[in-house]
């Protein structure tokens, strides 16, 4: 098999699975556990990093808002199964960046891997995006060039694959839809609250030499609320997705 079909057939299977990635981060991050340290020897001050943290995933979250808020049907989703594009975005982020969702879920990941503050877990966890992703992007790229032809080929030829330009934005035809995000994105929002919540639960148990006979013993205020909240925003929305017509925008 020549290496362009090889790559194509690699991405397409790994797109295909691309959902289950941040449970490989997640055990990659808990490796870390065993050398990790509050920063300076505090709760406290080891909370204000760990909102820095979060702070960066919100923002890969938003990076992906940005993209679902404008997306008509049929592009930007979620599935898994196939390919699926009716028409080349070429508006909005899309027009500062060929590969904007997947720059969003970079950014989502890196929260949690820079909480441990550990360098080569940093590195481990580029490289494998890396791999992952290049093969997945390219995948993609060859099955919009298969059946959008030029007009795919003179958009990638002027838009960077994963590194944004900050010039030249096309403001979208479509406006922006928020129940459209709602209705896409809250298990992302979710997701990242019970991972940054589990990473703390076991950094306070490990640095506070937690009795696994009394696990709730190390559990905090800040967690309780965190999940709480997230738990309760999770329920809502899903009620309200799974009963009810309120987020079903049309054409999107």
């Amino acid at each position: 098999m020549a290496l362009i079909e090889e790559l194509d057939q690699q991405g397409n299977f790994l797109f295909r699975w691309r959902s289950y990635i941040p449970g490989f981060i997640l055990l990659l991050c808990l490796y870390s556990l065993s050398k990790f340290e509050f920063l300076e020897d505090s709760y406290e001050i080891n909370l204000y990093y760990a909102g820095a943290c979060f702070l960066v995933s919100l923002l890969g979250l938003a990076v992906r808002c940005f993209v679902i808020g404008y997306a008509p049907a049929r592009t930007s989703g979620r599935n898994t199964k196939e390919q699926v594009a009716d028409v080349v975005n070429q508006e909005g982020i899309y027009s500062l960046v060929r590969h904007p969702l997947y720059l969003g879920n970079f950014l989502m990941y890196l929260g949690p891997v820079l909480y441990f503050r550990d360098i080569p877990l940093l590195l481990v966890f580029s490289l494998f995006f890396g791999f992952y992703y290049e093969r997945i992007m390219f995948a993609e790229e060859k099955f919009l060039r298969d059946k959008f032809g030029q007009d795919y080929l003179n958009w990638a030829d002027k838009i960077p694959a994963f590194i944004p330009k900050f010039s030249g934005y096309v403001k979208p035809k479509l406006g922006f839809s928020f129940r459209n995000i709602l209705k896409r994105e809250y298990p992302s929002l979710f997701g990242i609250l019970v991972i940054f919540v589990v990473f703390d639960y076991a950094a306070s148990f490990k640095v506070g030499f937690g009795d696994w006979r009394e696990p709730w013993a190390v559990i905090t205020e800040p967690q309780i609320w965190a999940f709480g909240i997230g738990a309760v925003f999770y329920a809502i929305v899903r009620i309200i997705v799974k009963t009810t017509k309120w987020l079903v925008v049309e054409g999107r």
